[in-house]
């Protein structure tokens, strides 16, 4: 699967209007938000090893759910995605984020927003699990 599909996928299981679109768009300043933002010592290295993590299950060719599976086999891919950008977008300072986004702002609180409704998906347990010291409704 490309990125680009498994972006669209991604996208229409959150429900945001043109996320899809944006992010594909936007993907040359996402991978420059997501570089710069790997290196920045102001990042918690928490959220870079979620990052790095995600980076590497989609490198690995065996998935948690196998992708023939009808309905759910992409499931996976997408919650992966989900979490690692939700790591770098979602839980860094907003100084930092503005310091290294080189597009529309509109655009990046649409990501952020579409990324943070998907995770709402993530069990309780596994956002706790990754995120000790934030409160998970």
């Amino acid at each position: 699967m490309t990125v680009g599909a498994l972006i669209k996928q991604a996208a229409s299981q959150v429900g945001v209007p043109g996320l899809a679109d944006r992010l594909i768009a936007d993907a040359s300043n996402l991978v420059r938000l997501s570089a710069g933002l790997a290196k920045d010592s102001r990042v918690p290295t928490r959220n870079k090893i979620i990052f790095a993590g995600v980076a590497g299950y989609f490198l690995v060719p065996n998935d948690l759910v196998p992708d023939w599976l009808p309905g759910i086999g992409r499931l996976d891919d997408v919650i992966m995605l989900c979490i690692g950008v939700d790591a770098m977008l979602n839980h860094v300072p907003e100084e930092v984020l503005s310091e290294y986004w080189q597009g529309d702002r509109a655009t990046l609180e649409t990501i952020r927003s579409g990324v943070h409704t998907a995770t709402e998906f993530v069990p309780d347990k596994v956002m706790r699990m990754l995120y000790p010291n934030q409160l998970v409704p």
